[in-house]
């Protein structure tokens, strides 16, 4: 009798491991890199392209958008929940769901709405969106601070520069308010 395990049995040793390993790496993945995007992300993403390709100094977020809000934050990278909760008035139920916010290369939207009325009881609608640093446009806000927020109809100002290729020569100041939209 050998002491050589079976071909049979190392295929089983290797599925298993496939297995046990498989969902620590795509958990180990998703936090890493952001997730998933959304198909409201996606959509936003090649919306907010299209707008910073017309080559306009102002922008208006809303008609880029397939839901409706009422204000606008962009935020900084790293804000914790606190600093959120500061910048936009209330405490944001899903802060844990923004795995892209500890990452440099992202800066967050986050669109939301007033608050309502539901079935479980008051709620308010919040759709966060990553933007890309390199892919789309760098944010400025104001000097020390985390982060900056428009209601809808608001223009941002869009300052243009020199960018080595791959990387975009866009930067969405949300400190620099044009007021209402046309």
């Amino acid at each position: 009798m050998s002491a050589a395990p079976s071909p049979s049995f190392l295929k089983v040793i290797a599925l298993l491991l496939i297995f046990t390993l498989a969902p620590g790496m795509l958990y180990f993945m998703y936090t890493r890199t952001g997730g998933p995007e959304s198909k409201k992300e996606l959509a936003f993403q090649r919306n907010l392209r299209y707008a910073l390709m017309a080559g306009t100094d102002t922008l208006d977020l809303a008609p880029l958008t397939e839901w409706n809000w009422k204000t606008v934050c962009a935020l900084q990278n790293g804000i914790s929940e606190e600093q959120l909760a500061d910048v936009t008035g209330f405490e944001y139920e899903h802060f844990a769901e923004l795995h892209w916010n500890h990452l440099p290369g992202y800066w967050t939207l986050l669109f939301f709405d007033s608050e309502r009325e539901a079935n479980w009881g008051m709620t308010r609608p919040v759709t966060p969106v990553r933007v890309p640093r390199k892919e789309l446009a760098d944010l400025k806000l104001p000097s020390e601070v985390i982060g900056s927020c428009v209601d809808a109809g608001e223009l941002v100002t869009l300052q243009r520069h020199a960018a080595p290729v791959g990387e975009s020569p866009i930067v969405i100041d949300f400190g620099a308010i044009q007021g209402e939209g046309s």
